[in-house]
């Protein structure tokens, strides 16, 4: 036989067992009639191995027990959900009909609002059994969006990890509220992160803003940031230092929270939902508009929705429905789960009847996200060194009113600010125009601010007007 000829044949043979598998179901033509694998759902998630684990197992066993068939998760990960909101924004604009993803899983709320406006999440109405026991709202905040463009997965909380050894050796106090990180006595013992590549960084520093109004909160931030060790690029290794002792104090979502407690146990870290505000928002699922298998797509929405998937979310490792291998315990969507379980969750948090007021408005921060984001990129995290050292004068001072009101004077008020993000931010020139002003406005404010001259003299009135993009 020629080797053409045996090349041939073990083509006929491929092409006939493919026919076969995709007869049976076992694979199936995509778009363009390229074959991929059936019931296999392809979701970009900033989500950490954790949960990638667990719900992708869960998927697979709950798939097969209700259709009788086996499903995958194929996950797809970035980094923060900045990172993975960016690829997926400039894929869909070359590629506007789908990008090969089934779903975006997970980094907030922001983003799921940002893909609905756009049109780039897929409308899918789960059945009224799914959705039976999810409230629409919480406390007006809604759980799922009317048009069925978007879900809560979960419930998101946002507080403080505490390292209790590293306070009891350094003689630092212990907090319960985010006021009390500007303390000066805890200079270089606080952790954050970037906002402009986590998401849950840019939730909580926008919680700031909305909690304290835009100048106090600026104030605030700022003397936050003059205490902070370093700005982390992800969000998972600022929780991390502070378990390894290089930080006690953290801004920290509830699951890397509780992770943390779990590793290091409960005498030397804790997690403290802050008593002036915690922010709760949904953490949010949605179907891509052109995904791939769109069936299984929404299979997995129902999946995470249902109560087998919010016991995945909610319970702690050990409980027959609950995870297998790692606890994630973050609250659940489902009111009736609290009661059902509480005695056997390490946390004691109900959103759905807790006396907080404060509602955070994920509306308004998704306006303003990327010009807060590169707000507090410029004033805090690029110009971190000489914040640190104009703090260092501030304190050295006596922490004057007067010092601290500059310290914290922002370049840009509220309203211009909003202006920018609702209309020249989608300019590229001003966007690096404004950061490059930013950074050098701040940079020029610290170093007055460290030789104590304060206030700026006469000759710098053309930077400060040139640092407002807004009223140039």
């Amino acid at each position: 036989m020629k080797p053409d000829d045996a090349w041939s044949l073990s083509w006929v043979g491929f092409r006939r067992a493919l026919t076969a598998a995709v007869g049976a179901g076992l694979l199936v033509l995509g778009p363009g009639g390229v074959v991929r694998p059936a019931n296999r759902v392809i979701i970009l998630t900033p989500h950490v191995d954790a949960i990638r684990n667990e719900f992708g197992a869960a998927f697979a066993r709950w798939h097969a027990q209700e259709f009788g068939a086996p499903a995958e998760v194929d996950w797809r990960y970035l980094g923060g959900t900045s990172d993975a909101l960016r690829f997926v924004q400039s894929e869909f604009a070359k590629k506007p009909g789908g990008i090969g993803l089934d779903c975006f899983f997970g980094g907030g709320l922001e983003p799921f609002l940002l893909l609905a406006d756009k049109g780039l999440s897929s409308r899918y109405q789960p059945s009224p059994e799914v959705l039976a026991g999810i409230p629409q709202t919480l406390r007006g905040m809604d759980l799922y969006d009317t048009n069925f463009l978007w879900f809560g997965a979960v419930l998101s909380s946002f507080g403080i990890l505490q390292n209790t050894r590293v306070q009891r050796l350094m003689a630092l106090p212990s907090v319960h509220t985010w006021g009390e990180l500007t303390n000066a006595a805890l200079r270089g013992w606080v952790g954050a992160g970037d906002p402009r590549n986590s998401g849950t960084m840019n939730v909580m520093f926008e919680s700031f803003l909305q909690f304290y109004g835009w100048e106090r909160g600026w104030q605030v931030l700022t003397q936050i940031g003059g205490n902070v060790r370093k700005f982390d690029r992800v969000s998972s290794v600022t929780a991390k230092d502070v378990t390894l002792g290089e930080t006690a104090y953290a801004f920290c979502i509830d699951f890397y929270g509780f992770a943390q407690v779990s590793v290091a146990g409960q005498t030397n870290m804790r997690f403290v939902l802050p008593d002036d505000f915690a922010a709760v928002n949904p953490d949010g699922l949605a179907v891509l508009k052109g995904a791939p298998d769109l069936e299984t797509a929404r299979r997995f929405v129902d999946f995470v929705l249902s109560e087998p998937g919010q016991c995945i979310w909610f319970l702690p490792r050990g409980l027959p429905e609950g995870p297998r291998q790692f606890s994630i315990e973050r609250p659940s969507i489902r009111p009736a789960l609290y009661g059902r379980y509480q005695q056997s969750r390490h946390s004691q948090f109900n959103p759905f009847v807790a006396a907080q007021g404060f509602l955070y408005d994920a509306r308004l921060g998704r306006k303003r996200r990327e010009v807060v984001a590169a707000l507090v990129g410029t004033l805090l995290v690029d110009s971190h060194a000489e914040l640190q050292s104009a703090w260092r004068s501030v304190i050295g001072r006596g922490l004057r009113p007067a010092d601290l009101a500059e310290l914290g004077r922002p370049p840009v008020s509220e309203a211009d600010a909003m202006q920018l993000a609702t209309g020249l931010w989608t300019n590229p020139a001003v966007r690096i125009q404004s950061n490059l002003l930013w950074q050098s406005w701040a940079q020029r404010k610290y170093r007055r601010l460290s030789i104590g001259m304060g206030q700026p003299g006469p000759n710098t009135s053309n930077v400060e007007s040139r640092a407002n993009p807004a009223r140039s």
